[in-house]
């Protein structure tokens, strides 16, 4: 279905998904400047222990100390379960005590002087028939219920800040939706192009968040190939939005956001969305413009050639 409507459609998919990455990627490197995901764990943990002496008794401990940066001041963005608890029970139980003691892990738990976290382990752990592997898989599913939590609210965050990265990254670009919608409408050959970079970024991995254990992410433009930079190029820009000569700043400010502030508007809502989200629905457009698609006319079967004979007697 080569309708030029479709490639319209698609070209201003691509680019929201160009964006959208852009956005998450700027997003990812702000949080790990600001270490958000460290501070989100170190807050979810202290909620979990809620204890400051333990936290920080924990914090020291070598499993996991030594997932963090290699600055002793620095804190892990990620603790895997098994760590956690390993750590947690060798610090209940104390110096020269085995971490599986189960009669030491109650008494450390009991000394930490903390009334709702001895309720609500002592409810996981005073059970009939429980031993040190049942107390493991217990205390795992307690963290993870608790990194649950933890990640709603970086979720949270992430979402509230990736509407103010969208703000500003489309109007750093001049990104207006109407802007480029017309573009795409009036150039063919610029449409065609899109549309075939969209196709080729269609059929690469499908973006998602950040793994927390990964490393820093790469620089904003490199979540862009040089064509797909070179076509964002083509479709958003100031290029033809200088000062007029003679004209002051705030009248040129004025017609400025007379003239994009909508399509500015419906261009950062529609980046915050994400980048997934406008990766499937681009999908979804390139499926509906190849399902549609008539057949070439060399693939097409010959016409029957008529009975000889004319069917006269």
């Amino acid at each position: 279905m080569n309708l030029p409507i479709l490639d319209v459609a698609i070209g201003i998919c691509f680019v929201y998904l160009l964006l959208g990455l852009i956005c998450s990627t700027v997003n990812e490197m702000v949080s790990g400047w600001l270490g958000t995901r460290s501070k989100f764990l170190e807050k979810g943990i202290g909620r979990l222990l809620g204890n400051d002496a333990l936290t920080r008794a924990l914090y020291n401990h070598p499993l996991i100390r030594t997932l963090a940066a290699n600055d002793g001041s620095a804190r892990p963005s990620y603790i895997p379960a098994e760590r956690f608890v390993s750590a947690l029970t060798d610090v209940l139980t104390g110096p020269g005590k085995s971490p599986s003691d189960m009669a030491a892990l109650k008494i450390g738990l009991a000394a930490a002087g903390n009334e709702k976290l001895n309720e609500a382990l002592t409810a996981l752990l005073d059970r009939p028939g429980m031993d040190a592997a049942a107390a493991r898989v217990h205390l795992e599913k307690w963290f993870d219920d608790g990194m649950e939590r933890v990640s709603g609210w970086y979720k949270r965050d992430a979402q509230r800040n990736a509407l103010i990265l969208a703000c500003l990254i489309t109007v750093a670009l001049n990104a207006d939706t109407l802007r480029m919608a017309r573009t795409l409408w009036i150039s063919p050959t610029v449409s065609a192009v899109v549309v075939e970079q969209a196709k080729a970024r269609a059929e690469s991995a499908r973006p998602g968040p950040q793994n927390p254990t990964a490393s820093a992410p790469a620089a904003p433009m490199q979540a862009l190939t040089d064509q797909e930079q070179a076509l964002l190029g083509e479709v958003t820009g100031w290029s033809g939005d200088q000062l007029p000569p003679g004209s002051s700043f705030f009248g040129w400010l004025w017609s400025i956001l007379r003239c994009h502030l909508f399509g500015w508007i419906l261009t950062a809502i529609a980046v915050s969305l994400g980048a997934p989200f406008w990766f499937d629905t681009l999908n979804r457009f390139i499926n509906i413009r190849s399902a549609g698609r008539t057949p070439d006319k060399g693939t097409q079967p010959p016409t029957p050639a008529p009975a000889a004979g004319g069917g006269g007697n």
